[in-house]
């Protein structure tokens, strides 16, 4: 995977925007941008990494993965819900698999209401 500028570099070029109107859009300067896409700057704080992600039409979750940074809102929740911090580390000390970890996820949605329930495997 690529590091964190050149992913932004990529996205924004995919898109048709240039350096400064990227900046602009994303509240910082073009100067700041370019040392970020040149992997010469940190990645940059969350709420420009949200707003990269809307304006590039991006995933998120892939750009704070990849700036080695966490989305507040999701630090938030895991602070206010402790149980979903007991189920995180039951996730990693059981060492789900990927296709366990989609089965999960279908689950929570049944249970939300938000799929149909396929018969659970025991």
């Amino acid at each position: 995977m690529k590091n964190f500028g050149e992913t932004i570099r990529n996205l924004r070029t995919a898109q048709d925007l240039g350096l400064r109107e990227t900046a602009s859009k994303v509240g910082i300067s073009p100067a700041y941008l370019s040392r970020i896409e040149r992997s010469k700057e940190s990645p940059p704080r969350p709420e420009v990494i949200k707003n990269l992600a809307k304006l590039l039409a991006a995933d998120p979750d892939v750009l704070f993965r990849l700036s080695s940074s966490t989305d507040p809102e999701v630090v938030g929740f895991l602070h206010n819900q402790p149980e979903v911090m007991n189920l995180l580390r039951y996730i990693k000390e059981a060492s789900f698999t990927e296709a366990e970890i989609k089965s999960l996820i279908q689950t929570a949605e049944c249970i939300k209401g938000n799929s149909q329930c396929p018969p659970i495997p025991v």
